[in-house]
């Protein structure tokens, strides 16, 4: 097999592996109470490494570990901020180190910062990570009451149509954008949207608790 051909295995088995991850928290969410933020990105790393198992040794298993560790000892050592943004600005993976270090940010509440972070990278790919930068991209812009541009990048995920990422994920955090905005009417028409097309899975229970709130408002 041709070294090519070999790195695009590793990199689709990589793929396939954060893909059921996905997937298999869409169908777990209940359990795991996923919210507001986009799926944290290290716990997406320990499953790529897992179904990466045979490459661990590889260049690019080695660092996606590093990316891990950095993470999550970032609280207790600030320095691995800096090497962070060293990986994030010169690997060839760096997407994920600038999701990672997005998502820190974000539960800072540093939210101009995350957005810088991912403006560098949200038009790169169309993978899982690339939807997964968008995703948290779009919560950024809402917490800045940049309503209009989320929305914008939500409804350009709907278009899409990802295979690699769970569209009700998306659809929720779309209909929250709108009844931040205040827009009643859209926030109810997507929960809808999802409450029908996604019956069985943790954001459609949610969606049809959000429509049944929203109308008991009214």
């Amino acid at each position: 097999m041709k070294r090519t051909e070999r790195k695009q295995l590793k990199e689709n088995e990589l793929a396939s592996g954060l893909s059921r991850f996905f997937l298999w928290v869409r169908e777990h969410g209940h359990e795991l109470k996923v919210a507001g933020i986009a799926l944290l990105v290290v716990v997406a790393i320990i499953l790529g490494l897992r179904f990466y198992g045979n490459y661990r040794k590889s260049q690019e298993a080695n660092y996606l570990s590093q990316v891990l560790a950095l993470r999550a000892e970032l609280d207790q050592k600030p320095e691995n901020l800096a090497e962070l943004e060293k990986m994030a600005g010169s690997s060839r993976y760096g997407r994920i180190a600038s999701l990672s270090l997005a998502t820190y940010y974000f539960e800072k509440n540093d939210f101009s910062q995350a957005e810088k972070i991912l403006e560098r990278v949200k038009d790169k790919g169309r993978d899982l990570i690339h939807y997964q930068i968008l995703d948290l991209y779009g919560q950024v812009l809402a917490k800045q009451n940049k309503f209009d541009e989320a929305i914008s990048v939500y409804r350009q995920i709907e278009k899409d149509k990802p295979k690699s990422y769970p569209l009700d994920i998306a659809l929720f955090h779309l209909a929250e954008v709108y009844e931040k905005k205040g827009d009643r009417e859209q926030a109810i028409n997507v929960y809808r949207q999802l409450q029908g097309t996604y019956q069985n899975t943790y954001y459609g229970y949610q969606a049809a608790l959000k429509v049944m709130k929203l109308q008991a408002g009214s």
